[in-house]
């Protein structure tokens, strides 16, 4: 399950996702902080869980876009 992001379509592009990608991956490492701090209060996991769950979709969404952008230009200098 991932959040689908605009096709990348330059090089340009492909760097600004990569620095995206390093910024989804600290707010990452936070939720991922916050989920174990409140693993205690029912109430307060279940947000964390579903913070967590929102920020992997839109960090995959980005790998995604990642992944095929360079398959596309492997594939043309085939």
């Amino acid at each position: 399950m991932h959040d689908t992001q605009p096709t990348i379509t330059n090089d340009g592009e492909l760097e600004a996702y990569k620095q995206g990608l390093q910024t989804m991956n600290g707010a990452c490492a936070e939720r991922e902080q916050r989920l174990c701090d409140v693993r205690d209060d029912p109430v307060k996991l279940e947000g964390a869980r579903s913070s967590l769950l929102h920020i992997y979709r839109r960090r995959q969404g980005i790998i995604d876009a990642i992944e095929a952008y360079e398959r596309q230009k492997t594939a043309q200098r085939a």
